[in-house]
């Protein structure tokens, strides 16, 4: 990556005086006016912090896909019909994975 001040650029392309040039040497950018800025390097913390989003997002999505047998229990529950799951294993299953959520969100 490369910078002008005010410009972000890959440095496979640049125009100089109107003229296109592809992949240009690291002396052609310096002449234009280009310098070779380092990406940034995420600290600890911050992998830290992205692992735990991630962690956060897995868990939630893990409870929307069980969210169709809280449904259909409390269906069955208005109904008078035979419960199709195990309602309190299923409670204790989701349980987990909100306290998890919980747990990691206050670590942030």
């Amino acid at each position: 990556m490369y910078t002008n001040g005010t410009q972000t650029i890959s440095g496979k392309k640049i125009v100089v005086d109107g003229r296109v040039i592809l992949n240009p040497t690291e002396q052609m950018l310096a002449d234009a006016g280009w310098t070779k800025v380092e990406p940034h390097q995420p600290s600890e913390e911050e992998l830290a912090a992205m692992q735990r989003a991630a962690e956060v997002e897995n868990l939630k999505m893990q409870l929307a896909e069980s969210d169709y047998k809280v449904i259909k229990i409390a269906e069955c529950a208005a109904c008078g019909l035979p419960m199709p799951y195990d309602a309190e294993a299923l409670h204790s299953e989701r349980q987990a994975l909100r306290d998890r959520i919980n747990q990691l969100e206050d670590e942030q």
